[in-house]
């Protein structure tokens, strides 16, 4: 298991529990569930174990967590659901979240009729996670999250994928966004398009609010455009950076994520819901209400038939 921090918050859902040590409690060992929430086309929901698994024989000593696919109802006869999953731990101290991922597998598992829960049996210790200095566990409060993204087959029969880097002398696409403070109040904003990887993209951004703090924050996405024109099936993997520059003279760093993603027709943007809080560093970030995004294409995967 694959323990990481980052700054922005799950993309798919989060899950706040209140009075936490009441949970550690009860016996027998309490197993709590989230409410259903959608992801990547399916219903999903989080089986929480605040003092371990006693039928996966953990200890009380740890926390497990787990994910359960739903809606098996409704789909065919011998289906198959294959997914990339990562599990959140809200740091209120740091503000930001223990990102748990299975990096032995790839952080990819597979649900299908005989296999309808995935998960860690053992998260996190109960030790770990009450230390105050982690900021896990504020005011008897702790939130949870999770990220299920769909991951498409590869393989083809009789296919090639192909990874494109773009010249040396290609730029980062920028795009200068005036009167910001307007954006808060409008519909999605979009960029102009560019092109690189013989792909043609563009920018959105939007302002959302937070679960977690007041205020809003800054979502920034990179799409495909035109993808409706693309031939059917099509898939394109990029590696790529969003960045906002640093308008200031005190030589900062900027607000920069790096992300690699499987774009095709149910997928056609991806980015950070939630970037940047917009009070955050406004200083260096906004100069007369001009903000300033960055975009940099780093490579492209594409496939194609064999020559």
């Amino acid at each position: 298991m694959l323990v990481s921090k980052r700054k922005h918050e799950p993309s798919h859902y989060m899950f706040k529990i209140e009075s936490f040590s009441l949970l550690l409690d009860q016996s027998p060992r309490t197993k709590i569930e989230s409410d259903v929430f959608e992801a990547s086309g399916h219903k999903w929901k989080l089986e929480l174990y605040p003092n371990g698994n006693e039928m996966k024989k953990v200890g009380n000593d740890q926390m497990s967590l787990y994910l359960i696919i739903c809606d098996t109802e409704s789909l065919p006869k011998g289906w198959e659901v294959c997914v990339d999953v990562s599990f959140f731990l809200y740091d209120h101290t740091q503000h930001n979240y223990a990102t748990f991922q299975d990096i032995e597998n790839g952080n990819r598992t597979k649900f299908h009729e005989k296999k309808m829960k995935w998960g860690f049996d053992k998260l996190i210790s109960l030790e770990s996670f009450k230390k105050s200095e982690n900021g896990y566990l504020e005011n008897d409060s702790c939130v949870f999250g999770a990220e299920v993204f769909a991951v498409t087959e590869y393989a083809q029969k009789d296919r090639c994928l192909s990874m494109i880097k773009p010249p040396p002398n290609l730029k980062p696409y920028i795009w200068i966004i005036d009167n910001i403070s307007s954006l808060t109040e409008g519909p999605d904003l979009y960029s102009g398009i560019f092109k690189a990887c013989k792909v043609n993209w563009k920018l959105h951004t939007r302002f959302k609010k937070s679960v977690i703090s007041v205020g809003k924050y800054l979502a920034i996405f990179l799409e495909i455009h035109d993808a409706d024109l693309l031939p059917v099936g099509w898939k394109v993997y990029a590696r790529y950076k969003l960045r906002l520059k640093n308008q200031s003279d005190k030589g900062e760093m900027e607000e920069e994520l790096k992300l690699g993603y499987w774009f095709d027709e149910s997928h056609v943007s991806c980015g950070a819901p939630c970037f940047m809080p917009f009070s955050k560093n406004e200083k260096e970030t906004l100069l007369n209400g001009r903000l300033i995004v960055e975009a940099e294409i780093l490579y492209v995967g594409m496939f194609r038939n064999f020559i």
